[in-house]
């Protein structure tokens, strides 16, 4: 199994303009003509301004991996927190990578402005995926991706770590765990990694239940699911071998806008998911990058929610991340970023029609999580300060809520372990 990541959202800028009966949209900057109107991005500079946002892991703590942004009363003076999982070489199934390694991963929150290390938090395992979720300002970790999973819930302000137990088992036969999470409306999904074979669930939708500390798992859709494919427009049978990274596609998306997207790794192909409060309706987008015959090992997916903002890329094998300037490219663009497993790391805009990754000529030593963050001063409130993992747009289905017992600081206080 691959390793794996999320990321996180940006929005686009467009002219639309009537020529005879067909509409031609016009992407700024530098668009060209008789782009489709689902077209993915601009054209935009070949590279992006590049800076070190965070130069070294704390102390201790190496191979950063997902990354999101939370606001928290009393900490940084409220201000949005950038936030990342440090895995320390913890093996997939929460194991020492060496003998007398760690058994824990490193969860570090950031003064978005300066980069300076503001809280940290011990988490058992191997951290893998790593959300905000602003309905209870608190953030989600699930940890282990391969068995022996489970969720973790940090609550920053308090300066503590629930740990949750899944009900059923993600595991089979010793095999199976949790990765990427996203949430849409209060509502958690998590991927299911490393499965036996194609007949597991892709995605679970999560119930916390804060008196027992279980985290109740219910499958969305299968590994062989039927599905549509994305750019002929034929049915087909999935046969998901490496469900990694989730991702809510934020309204500002040209295509697939308020659907769960879940990127196969190993299979180099993005699963959109619509209608999730009843049957799912799916849509596939394989994938192809600059490399001929080469099978995209997506990891990281961030959409614009404006035309100005910053994408932050966590380089693992460098234990950096760096901020991305993307004046001069369309809200709207889809960013994604491929590590080294195949010997191509690459930050590139993905064009939802085709499939097709137009890398950038940034060098990364092996890019993971993405997360764009909107320049709220040009911007507006483009997207909400608290987090990139949710939206309220789109092709939804009214699925709105969770579990109530998620609220709430006098239960949490009470379950809160370490």
């Amino acid at each position: 199994m691959l390793p794996s990541r999320s990321a996180r959202t940006l929005g686009w800028t467009t002219l639309t303009v009537l020529l005879g009966a067909t509409a031609i949209m016009l992407l700024a900057p530098g668009a060209a003509s008789g782009a489709s109107a689902h077209a993915t991005h601009g054209a935009g500079p070949s590279s992006l301004p590049q800076s070190t946002f965070v130069s070294a892991p704390p102390t201790g703590a190496t191979g950063p991996d997902d990354i999101t942004y939370l606001a928290t009363a009393g900490l940084d003076h409220g201000r949005a927190m950038i936030w990342t999982n440090y895995q320390n070489g913890v093996n997939p199934n929460g194991t020492p990578g060496t003998p007398g390694g760690l058994t824990h991963s490193t969860v570090a929150g950031y003064d978005r402005a300066t980069g300076t290390l503001v809280r940290t938090f011990n988490v058992t395992g191997k951290v893998d995926g790593l959300t905000a979720d602003p309905w209870t300002g608190t953030l989600l970790a699930t940890v282990n991706e391969d068995d022996n999973s489970a969720l973790a819930v940090i609550y920053p302000a308090l300066g503590a770590v629930a740990s949750y137990t899944y009900s059923p088992n993600p595991a089979v036969s010793g095999n199976g765990g949790t990765d990427s999470l996203a949430i849409r409306d209060g509502v958690v999904y998590v991927a299911h990694s490393n499965p036996n074979d194609a007949t597991q669930a892709t995605d679970y939708r999560v119930t916390l239940h804060q008196p027992t500390l279980i985290a109740q798992l219910t499958p969305v859709f299968y590994d062989d699911s039927a599905a549509t494919n994305a750019v002929t427009g034929t049915a087909t049978t999935l046969a998901l071998t490496d469900p990694d990274t989730n991702f809510i596609m934020p309204a500002a998306s040209p295509r697939f806008a308020g659907t769960l997207a879940t990127v196969g790794q190993a299979d180099g192909e993005i699963i959109f998911a619509s209608h999730l409060g009843g049957t799912p309706q799916l849509k596939v987008l394989p994938l192809t990058d600059n490399v001929s015959g080469n099978v995209p090992p997506i990891d990281g997916l961030a959409v614009a929610t404006c035309g100005d903002g910053t994408l932050y890329v966590v380089d693992a094998s460098a234990n950096t991340i760096v901020a991305l300037d993307t004046t001069g490219w369309a809200g709207g663009t889809v960013f994604v970023s491929e590590p080294h497993d195949n010997h191509n790391p690459l930050v590139g805009a993905l064009n939802l029609n085709t499939g097709v990754i137009t890398p950038l000529s940034n060098h990364f030593v092996s890019p993971k999580g993405l997360l764009f963050v909107p320049d709220f001063g040009h911007c507006g409130d483009a997207d909400h300060p608290a987090g990139g993992d949710h939206d309220h747009h789109g092709e939804g289905d009214g699925h709105h809520g969770g579990d109530g017992s998620r609220r709430g600081e006098g239960a949490v206080r009470a379950a809160i372990k370490g």
